[in-house]
């Protein structure tokens, strides 16, 4: 039977302790027994140390992952002699290091969809002051984030109907929708609408969203006007059509005179019609998305296009006692259509002539003075047109004498084409008028080198 102390030994240092005690238990010297039990006593020292050392380097590596809020901290780093305090804050280190990480790629992913978005978006705390304005809100609004982050909206926005919406928004459930006109470049319509934003324990805030339907709304005005204008232009003549018919039908005429003027009004009205359809189909054509990559454009002669036109109204002209006079600066060509082109030459003569006074000169010039366009220009001697219908003049059934110009046989459509055919080319059509003093208007065609 071993001695207390090797037994001692055996448990505290294992093996390599009770393979010692064994030999000194067998040479059973009183002294060995002596220099044994200070071997076994620096043995427990050094274990002592090695493992105080490791200890403190593991409580150095979770105080410096603590300190550092970027510290690096491997999945697969333990920590076995920190105890269970240190490995348990390692462990929920971890996970709350994974856990901030998944937050932070949504915070960044929602931050990246919110300044891709085309709709304004501001953010506001319960006290109505701005906390986070996305890209979209400041281009609508013409706000900087940096410069209103923490300001009151009423400080930021001089908007009453929105400031008062918005605290009617907050003064409920912080939930509303509604739109509003604001007074920012010209007037703009917004819809709005309010959701509540909760952060922490502070009382809702709101996220005011902000979309502009101002486009949107002139477009269905546009369009509910166009419906009223078409129904009108074609009422006129349906309703002449449908009476002399009805009349020489239902009386007869014996009177070939009397025959001949109800049949002509009839032919005219019927004339007037169908250049109301061909117009309103043009227009169809023209406002078309596709339209501009499906039309056929080539070189041609800016004389050429201006004599064919000038030949095709030569008869009217010649009817109201009007010359028209072509003039040509140079040879351009330019790239077209060639038959939009002259459509949208000959609407413009075509006016100069009907409305000039008798006896009076249209001209048809050409000037070519810049390298990148060439410019049709039509000037005549008419009454003028007053400033006040000059922004107006290329809308679709835009009059400036409604009774004369039904007179004179237009379907209020020609300047609204000439627009169009204009856009489609990649050129523009102004006017400049004045009361008394006649009428100017530019047709711009993109040019092309003259071919050899």
């Amino acid at each position: 039977m071993l001695p207390p102390t090797a037994a001692t030994a055996d448990g505290l240092l294992g093996p390599l302790g009770l393979a010692a005690t064994r030999v000194l238990a067998e040479d059973g010297d009183a002294s060995a027994w002596a220099n044994a039990g200070w071997a076994i006593a620096a043995l427990l020292a050094t274990a002592w140390i090695a493992t105080a050392l490791l200890r403190a380097r593991s409580l150095r590596r979770i105080r410096s992952i603590l300190q550092e809020d970027d510290g690096d901290l491997r999945d697969d780093e333990d920590f076995p002699l920190a105890g269970p305090l240190g490995s348990a804050t390692v462990r929920r280190l971890r996970a709350e290091r994974g856990r901030r990480a998944r937050l932070e790629e949504r915070l960044a992913e929602i931050d990246r969809i919110l300044r891709a978005t085309p709709i304004a978006v501001v953010a506001l705390d319960h006290m109505q002051r701005v906390t986070s304005v996305n890209p979209a809100a400041e281009r609508l609004l013409g706000i900087e984030e940096r410069a209103v982050r923490r300001r009151l909206l009423q400080e930021v926005l001089r908007q009453p109907e929105l400031n008062r919406f918005v605290g009617q928004a907050l003064a409920g459930d912080g939930r509303a929708t509604g739109e509003l006109h604001l007074d920012l470049d010209g007037r703009v319509e917004v819809q709005v609408s309010c959701e509540p934003l909760h952060v922490d324990a502070h009382p809702p805030g709101l996220v005011v969203s902000l979309v502009d339907v101002t486009r949107m709304r002139r477009l269905e005005s546009m369009r509910s006007e166009f419906a009223a204008n078409v129904s009108h232009e074609l009422r006129t003549p349906i309703t002449n059509i449908k009476g002399y018919v009805e009349t020489l039908l239902q009386v007869g005429v014996d009177d070939p005179a009397q025959l001949r003027r109800f049949l002509e009004i009839v032919h005219r009205n019927t004339l007037r019609l169908s250049g109301i359809v061909e117009d309103i189909l043009s227009l169809a054509f023209l406002e078309e998305p596709e339209a501009r990559h499906a039309l056929e454009r080539a070189p041609v002669p800016a004389r050429a296009i201006a004599e064919q036109v000038v030949e095709d109204l030569g008869s009217a002209a010649t009817a109201r006692s009007v010359r028209v006079e072509l003039r040509v600066d140079g040879d351009p060509w330019v790239v077209a259509n060639r038959s939009l082109a002259e459509q949208a030459l000959a609407n413009l003569v075509s006016n100069a002539i009907r409305y000039t006074e008798e006896g009076t000169e249209v001209t048809v010039e050409i000037r070519a003075e810049r390298a990148d366009m060439v410019d049709f220009t039509v000037s005549d001697a008419g009454p003028g047109i007053a400033a006040r219908h000059l922004p107006r003049i290329f809308e679709r059934f835009y009059r400036v004498d409604k009774a004369r110009a039904r007179t004179q046989g237009g379907t209020g459509l020609g300047l609204a084409i000439v627009k169009h055919i204009a856009a489609i080319h990649g050129g523009r059509v102004d006017v400049a008028s004045q009361v008394g003093r006649g009428s100017r208007f530019s047709l711009t065609l993109p040019r092309t080198p003259t071919p050899l």
